[in-house]
């Protein structure tokens, strides 16, 4: 004898019943009480939250004899009719089978005729985002003004869809994701009724794995009851890792940038047959959860979770820059569009790992960022306790250099580095600079890395200087004087000037969070030309010994 599924035995057969729901059931229950009945109704939300079955629930509170009433007696012949899917006046329709014109007309011609029995003629339309276009233009007439026996009920888990025009005549209300101790609850009372023996380890991890639907958390516990007792061993078995476990797992992995730990979960994904592509979709939504939850005060609507599932979202947020979800948001939309242009999904799949678990690996200008983000959490963490080094109002900057003495002509030469005023060279003396925190943790070659981010700083206030820092880069950095190496002269006293270095020491300050004094030095292989052409006194120099002093002395064509 074929037994039937607990999913089916213990379906809710009252408002009561309806777990997680009330928000919903509790209206309806009142407009039935007060016989404010819509003739269209939607009902959206995840599967296994309940939705067809609160709309059968209503079509008995409306066709129950002892009614209409907000508590269907289910004794009755209409009731009992309706539970048992036989009544010909509740009409259950699969709209991914039957959701083409010529369905749609063949129903508005039945929804004309009356009632063989009860009251109502109530038309349940599951998976309702899979009706045609020209399926919902041909019903939006009779959605509009049905008979007067007449309702519809719209079941649906992508209401977006759903065209605009149907949504607006119908009353719509959105099932939530159930939460995994109620539902952990709700097994443990099914497992005592049917005498199943079962771990309550292994009912939460059930439920976890449930995603907030009680159908497919019954259909579990079913399946691990034909093999006697219920352990968490059989359950672990079975279910492996939730699919919500997997992507905090996952995500938590390109959080702390762990290479490893993540190409190691693709690889095992790999060898249990799941297909990478369904994957990188469900990374792309919980990144996109986890931005949200980051940037939106109040996302509700906008994420479709359980509370706890919220809760943990926003935990796993905190370790994310919002720059970093974007960057990883990127990758992985990335990784599915290039997997669609070829046949190793897997290799997609591990470089977007690589781009986001190694920003130093990729040079766009979100991993760039990326890099930068990554650096202030780890001050933010080698800072704690401490107070943040204070922004510079004014760095310390030197005088113009002065105009160093005329030279021979074909002299050596030597780098020259601006002069700084005397009482600064005394204060030095005085206290030898001491690198915060911050800068033992920036180096030389994190300067020079990251010196277009600085200087992307510096355009937002000084387009000029941005300009005159084009052909300028970092020299060295001692943990507390950074030496930017500069073509000419009159560059490096533009650069000292108080202003401009001061908008520098802002820049740097920005970006790595430590407050430098800025030095400029002038690069030993392009001296300024003029002051060359200064140092000859003989008018009646050869004009190409001229040239040769002052831009070098490879001739290129004569």
């Amino acid at each position: 004898m074929t037994s039937i599924a607990l999913y089916r035995r213990y379906r809710p057969q009252s408002f009561e019943d309806v777990l997680g729901q009330e928000h919903v059931t509790e209206i309806l229950q009142t407009s039935i009480r007060e016989g404010r009945i819509g003739h269209a109704y939607l009902f959206s939300g995840s599967r296994g939250t309940g939705k067809t079955s609160t709309a059968r629930i209503l079509a008995k509170a409306l066709n129950c004899e002892k009614g209409p009433t907000p508590n269907p007696c289910n004794v009755c012949d209409t009731c009992v009719a309706i539970t048992e899917g036989s009544s010909l006046d509740v009409i259950e329709i699969d709209a991914a089978s039957h959701g083409g014109v010529d369905d749609v007309r063949e129903l508005r011609e039945n929804a004309l005729l009356a009632p063989a029995i009860a009251r109502k003629k109530i038309y349940i339309v599951d998976e309702a985002h899979m009706v045609s276009t020209q399926g919902w233009n041909a019903f939006l007439k009779t959605v509009e003004e049905p008979p007067e026996h007449v309702i519809f009920v719209f079941a649906t888990t992508e209401p977006h869809r759903v065209l605009p025009t149907i949504l607006s005549r119908c009353q719509r209300f959105d099932f939530r994701r159930i939460s995994s101790a109620t539902i952990a609850e709700h097994l443990a009372r099914v497992a005592k009724e049917e005498g199943i023996d079962a771990d309550e380890g292994a009912l939460q991890l059930i439920a976890r794995s449930a995603e907030g639907g009680v159908r497919d958390a019954l259909s579990t516990l079913d399946q691990l009851a034909a093999g006697g007792s219920v352990t968490v061993q059989d359950a672990a078995r079975l279910l492996g890792s939730s699919t919500g476990d997997l992507m905090f797992e996952f995500a938590d992995a390109l959080a702390t940038g762990d290479t490893g730990a993540a190409v190691q979960r693709i690889a095992q994904l790999v060898e249990e047959g799941h297909d990478l592509r369904v994957f990188a979709r469900q990374v792309v939504e919980h990144l996109r959860a986890l931005l949200l939850t980051k940037q939106v005060a109040e996302p509700g609507d906008l994420i479709d979770a359980t509370d706890e599932t919220r809760a943990r979202l926003a935990a796993q947020a905190d370790g994310f820059s919002g720059a970093k979800l974007l960057h990883a948001l990127r990758a992985f939309v990335d990784a599915m569009s290039e997997m669609r242009q070829q046949a190793a999904p897997r290799l997609s799949v591990e470089l977007a790992v690589v781009r986001v678990t190694m920003p130093e690996a990729d040079d766009s200008a979100a991993s760039a960022i990326a890099r930068i983000e990554r650096l202030e959490r780890v001050l933010e963490v080698q800072r704690s306790g401490e107070q943040p080094p204070p922004a510079p109002t004014k760095a310390a900057a030197p005088e113009p250099a002065p105009k160093p003495e005329p030279t021979p002509a074909k002299s050596t030469k030597r780098a020259k580095t601006t002069t700084r005023p005397a009482a600064e060279k005394a204060e030095e003396k005085k206290a030898p600079p001491e690198p915060s925190t911050a800068a033992g943790l920036v180096d030389l070659e994190m300067l020079r890395r990251s010196w277009p981010v600085v200087l992307e700083e510096v355009r937002q206030k000084s387009r000029k200087l941005h300009a005159l820092l084009g052909d300028a880069g970092v020299q060295s950095f001692d943990g507390r004087v950074i030496t930017v190496e500069v073509r000419f002269a009159i560059h490096g006293d533009m650069v000292t000037e108080q202003k401009n270095a001061a908008l520098i020491a802002d820049a740097v300050q920005s970006v790595f969070g430590i407050a430098p004094v800025v030095r400029a030095v002038v690069s030993a292989r392009a001296e300024e030309p003029s002051e060359s052409l200064d140092a000859i006194d003989d008018t009646s120099a050869d004009p190409l010994d001229v040239l040769k002093s002052g831009f070098g002395d490879d001739i290129v064509e004569e």
